[in-house]
């Protein structure tokens, strides 16, 4: 990768899973901003600018993934920014995704493989 570092926001409330996802990233050579919860996210995004959100839509108690991705797609500086939910949710509930402001789904499982192609779609 050229230039600055790509900036990648990670919100995953599954220890384990949040830990692969910025391990894959920082090999990938990517920065990331990790949250646990969406309160936690909204907080860090307070002062902050990525270029791309990996959302997972079932983040337990308080905030939902979607209700996230809504928040964070009506403010004006994150308008256009890729929003890719991360989720184990089954097609049928995808339709939802699109209504908030998610530009892609990535399923889990998924592979570096997988991931890097989206990240690549998205960033370039």
């Amino acid at each position: 990768m050229s230039g600055e570092p790509k900036s990648i926001l990670v919100v995953e409330d599954d220890f384990a899973s949040r830990q692969y996802l910025l391990l894959l990233l920082r090999k990938l050579e990517y920065h990331s901003h990790a949250a646990e919860t969406g309160e936690q996210a909204l907080e860090l995004m307070k002062d902050k600018s990525v270029d791309m959100m990996l959302l997972d839509i079932a983040l337990g108690p308080g905030i939902s993934g979607l209700e996230l991705g809504a928040t964070l797609k009506n403010e004006e500086r994150f308008s256009e920014t890729p929003m890719v939910a991360v989720t184990a949710f089954s097609k049928d509930k995808l339709e939802s995704l699109f209504e908030s402001g998610f530009s892609d789904y990535m399923s889990k499982p998924y592979t570096t493989g997988q991931l890097k192609d989206m990240l690549e779609k998205y960033l370039g």
